[in-house]
């Protein structure tokens, strides 16, 4: 690979580690949610099942209605939503506004996974393509080995709304390195929700689906249960 294209696939695996670390804390930080809100424990595990249906029902249908747009100028506004839904969070003094700004932050988390998948997709040797896709998705692994527990540790020290404040720094870094990697002539192509949804028909697809689904079902498992236990 060249040097661009190297520089490109070190960015997405940054991106989907500051996504995934976004993502996966909350479940580290139930107990400090419900204390500072006042809240049952179960009520801050919602935020949880919110995000995970807010990611599953968004995600195919927002890829749809941006597939006609430019690869670059769409990751650079979706990063910036995502920075502001994280910056929202961590604003947050009532469980609404935090609930909206879970659920902002999950359809765009979906959409800027499945964005970053096509650029390297469309700009990586085919030769070399699976080994990229492994190593962009290998930030979800490193985000819930590294990125969690640092959360956890920074929401325990400081607070939960600083966690948020730290996932969303750790969002406009990854701004910064995308708007110099991304290559710009990247252009969109149509596609529509009937082909999202047609997928789900497909073998492959379906096996493709089960795999991240039950690794996540097991990390949110662990972190909630161990959370549980600590309490």
């Amino acid at each position: 690979m060249t040097k661009q294209e190297k520089l490109l696939t070190l960015n997405l695996f940054l991106l989907t580690f500051v996504l995934g670390t976004s993502e996966f804390v909350i479940v580290g930080l139930l107990t400090e949610v419900s204390n500072g809100l006042n809240i049952a424990i179960s009520t801050a595990g919602a935020l949880v099942s919110a995000f995970a249906i807010a990611f599953a029902i968004g995600t195919p249908i927002l890829t749809a209605v941006f597939s006609r747009f430019s690869k670059y100028p769409l990751m650079l506004v979706l990063i910036a939503v995502f920075i502001a839904g994280n910056m929202l969070t961590a604003i947050s003094g009532s469980y609404a506004l935090l609930l909206a700004s879970r659920v902002i932050t999950a359809v765009v988390t979906g959409v800027l996974i499945a964005l970053a998948m096509a650029i390297a997709s469309e700009t990586v040797p085919s030769e070399k393509r699976g080994a990229v896709i492994s190593i962009i998705f290998t930030g979800f692994t490193i985000a819930s080995v590294i990125g969690v527990p640092l959360g956890t540790y920074i929401g325990q020290w400081g607070g939960w709304h600083m966690t948020f404040g730290f996932t969303a720094l750790l969002g406009i870094g990854s701004f910064i390195s995308s708007s110099a990697t991304i290559p710009r002539g990247l252009k969109g192509t149509r596609s529509s929700l009937k082909k999202q949804i047609g997928l789900l028909t497909n073998p492959r697809m379906i096996i493709a689906f089960f795999i991240p689904a039950f690794s996540i079902a097991a990390t949110y498992t662990v972190y909630g249960g161990s959370r549980r236990t600590w309490s």
